[in-house]
């Protein structure tokens, strides 16, 4: 489920008497303020015992807490009977699993846990999650920026919002090294597999590792990352719970002539695992609750998994991909498709329930043609079909130029599409983008 947007909320209780009266901070205490440590939240309070006193000071502490995003409201109260006063925040923590999970991607001078230290030591409200609609994204983008720097490592690093997909149904706030180039190097692999496993699967590992070398070096959460990568023929051959282990990354500064940019530096890495690939896993049950967009028929139709059969993520994700398709067709350009999946360690089985996740559907804001004549436009307009304020369809838009680009007018041109969905409004600008085949 994706968390919903908190709006912080900020109390100062008994406001402060004459403003020429000295009050200062005799104490501090945080209650509810679990998982955060009081000397946590301190340091990011701003307050200090023994500073003198003011509703700014307060308000600016709270409005720290707050501006993390890591925080419902804060509440302060103190006592009003003496010149040092005791102060209390109360502050309500956003539950971590409502929040964004963090995910990074090629930051290969760090083991996990280095990057979590690191980081915690300069965010102190660290928790391996961020909220979107706070500063922490900035802040551990900070920090990742500094720790590079300690290993003389000048950087370009960005942090975006994933959205979910049907291969990662999550948001995540990922954080990459855009510059210098990261690049996978050399792989050494090994494999614990039962017996008879190993030779059937190398052919696969090979073609996988020969992938690696292709893609980005991509340890994160997000997009085609490098477990996903070499876990690939595995997870098509039964073996769902394969996984990595026994990592070791060294990097190195790549050769002038091995940099993806003669103008930019690069660094190859290293990577050292082992692949265990568990036992392997036949399908047990699969189970569709049927939606007014995606009916019984329609799963029976699209399904590529049997009772009985070999676990094959290729097709898990063909499956998937046909409901998300449904959905698709009607707008809801956000949707994935959660299966669900529940082994038994002991048959050695796996059972699939498949949940749409749709999310709001997006409607056609505006339309944008290009590069047409204006016969060829007059032709368009009077043909096509979808109108602002209709459900907007990636498939709809391929359908309509497959069908039209072979036809007069618009024979002499090639056709091709942008859009810009806005997930704050859910709407679409579209500009189809036509050019001529003969220029000349």
């Amino acid at each position: 489920m994706r968390p919903h947007r908190v709006f912080a909320a900020l109390l100062l209780l008994a406001p402060l008497a004459a403003a020429h009266a000295q009050y200062s901070i005799a104490s501090v205490t945080f209650r509810h303020a679990d998982p955060y440590a009081p000397a946590e939240l301190l340091a990011v309070s701003g307050l200090k015992p023994g500073q003198l006193l003011s509703n700014d000071s307060l308000a600016n502490a709270a409005q720290r807490l707050l501006n993390t995003g890591l925080f419902a409201d804060a509440t302060i109260n103190y006592g009003n009977s003496a010149r040092a006063r005791a102060i209390v925040v109360d502050v309500s923590p956003i539950p971590l699993d409502q929040l964004l999970p963090a995910s990074f991607e090629n930051f290969v001078w760090f083991t996990p846990e280095e990057l979590t230290a690191g980081i915690h030591a300069q965010v102190p409200l660290y928790r391996g999650v961020a909220s979107d609609a706070g500063s922490l994204p900035d802040d551990i983008q900070a920090a990742l920026q500094q720790m590079l720097a300690a290993k003389g490592i000048t950087a370009s690093i960005s942090h975006t919002i994933a959205e979910p997909t049907n291969l990662q149904p999550h948001r995540v706030v990922n954080f990459s090294i855009d510059q210098p180039f990261v690049r996978l190097g050399t792989l050494h692999l090994s494999m614990v597999a039962p017996t008879g496993a190993s030779a059937t699967l190398s052919p696969g590992l090979q073609q996988a590792a020969n992938a690696a070398t292709r893609h980005p070096f991509n340890e994160g959460l997000t997009g085609i990352n490098l477990s996903s990568i070499l876990l690939d023929p595995f997870r098509r051959a039964g073996y769902v719970q394969a996984s990595l282990d026994n990592i070791e990354r060294t990097v190195a500064p790549a050769p002038a002539d091995a940099n993806a940019n003669a103008n930019a530096s690069a660094f190859l890495v290293t990577y050292t695992a082992r692949i265990v690939t568990g036992d392997p896993y036949k399908i047990s049950t699969l189970t569709w609750n049927p939606t007014p967009l995606y009916s019984a028929a329609d799963f029976a139709r699209d399904n590529k998994l049997h009772p009985g059969d070999l676990a094959n993520e290729s097709d898990l994700a063909k499956t998937e991909a046909a409901i998300s398709k449904a959905y698709l067709l009607q707008g809801y350009l956000d949707v994935y498709v959660l299966s669900h999946p529940v082994p038994d360690a002991t048959a050695h089985t796996v059972a699939y329930t498949f949940e749409p996740v749709p999310g709001e559907i997006y409607r056609l804001k505006t339309v944008n043609v290009t590069g047409l004549s204006p016969q060829a436009l007059q032709q368009f307009n009077a043909d096509w079909p979808m109108k602002p304020g209709d459900p907007y369809s990636d498939q709809a838009v391929n359908a309509f130029l497959a069908k039209h680009i072979a036809q007069p007018p618009f024979q002499p041109y090639g056709a091709g599409f942008k859009a810009v969905g806005d997930p704050a409004t859910h709407e679409v600008d579209l500009t189809l983008i036509f050019t001529p085949n003969n220029p000349h």
